[in-house]
């Protein structure tokens, strides 16, 4: 991703922060990144947001960034950012700092009434993020565990113009007609019920036979290049996923371990 980009986006979460804070005092901040697309922020809030919130929060966000707010890089000592999160009503931001391990020096960046847990990068103020649009709200566990609180994640992006912006929406709004979660549905491909649970899709005759035809594919090909098929289990010992390497690093957005006789076990 363009450090143009990255920076402004960065930034920009930053700015909605403080919106938020704004209109929600008690709001509990978690972690806000800039991403390929844009970025987002999660938060614990009293209530559930509306498409109107987010509609004020960019009024909000366009008023920071007018005030032309510094980013400005500071060094603490953790006791003394425990105490400050702790004493302002931010757990997740102390649990985060608890999982930095023996770093006895950790960074902020404040902007304007903003002061928040980062590493940055940052542009050098507000003024300079560029052109923001928020575009929705989801939900998210924190931490990507479902037995921990649901916080409410807002996506928005930042570019360095409007063109670049519009550009972006317009793709936005190609990509939706394409989606296949919507095709699927009305092509009669498939449909989800909220009994088996999000993304696991049920499929129906006609996604059936559009499988079967891929598998079909998919099986001639690899035969007519030389290849023979096997076939591996669904679950395997988590000695497995620390041998591959995965588990220290997707642990959080696998499925829950499973135990089996004194052994566990993870979903492939």
């Amino acid at each position: 991703m363009d450090d143009r980009l990255t920076r402004m986006r960065h930034s920009a979460a930053h700015v909605l922060a403080t919106a938020v804070l704004e209109v929600f005092p008690d709001a509990q901040l978690g972690i806000g990144p800039p991403t390929d697309e844009g970025f987002y922020y999660d938060f614990l809030l009293p209530r559930a947001l509306t498409p109107h919130d987010l509609k004020e929060l960019e009024s909000l966000m366009e008023k920071h960034k007018a005030a032309d707010y510094s980013f400005e890089y500071q060094e603490h000592e953790r006791s003394e950012l425990l105490k400050h999160f702790g004493e302002n009503g931010q757990p997740f931001k102390v649990e985060l700092i608890d999982d930095l391990g023996h770093d006895e020096i950790l960074s902020t960046y404040t902007s304007g009434p903003f002061l928040d847990l980062c590493r940055g990068p940052h542009v050098p103020s507000t003024g300079k993020i560029g052109v923001c649009k928020l575009l929705s709200i989801a939900g998210a566990y924190w931490r990507g565990d479902e037995g921990r609180p649901q916080l409410q994640r807002i996506y928005g992006t930042a570019f360095g113009t409007q063109a670049e912006l519009d550009g972006h929406l317009e793709r936005l709004e190609e990509a939706k007609k394409r989606d296949h979660r919507r095709l699927g549905q009305e092509l009669d491909l498939f449909f989800f019920d909220d009994e088996v649970g999000p993304g696991l899709p049920m499929w129906q005759p006609k996604g059936t036979v559009l499988i079967e035809e891929l598998e079909k594919l998919a099986k001639e090909t690899e035969t007519a290049a030389g290849y023979d098929r096997v076939r591996t289990p669904h679950i395997c010992k988590e000695s497995v996923y620390h041998t591959s390497g995965h588990l220290p690093y997707y642990q959080e957005s696998m499925f829950p371990p499973m135990e089996l006789d004194g052994t566990t076990y993870y979903l492939k």
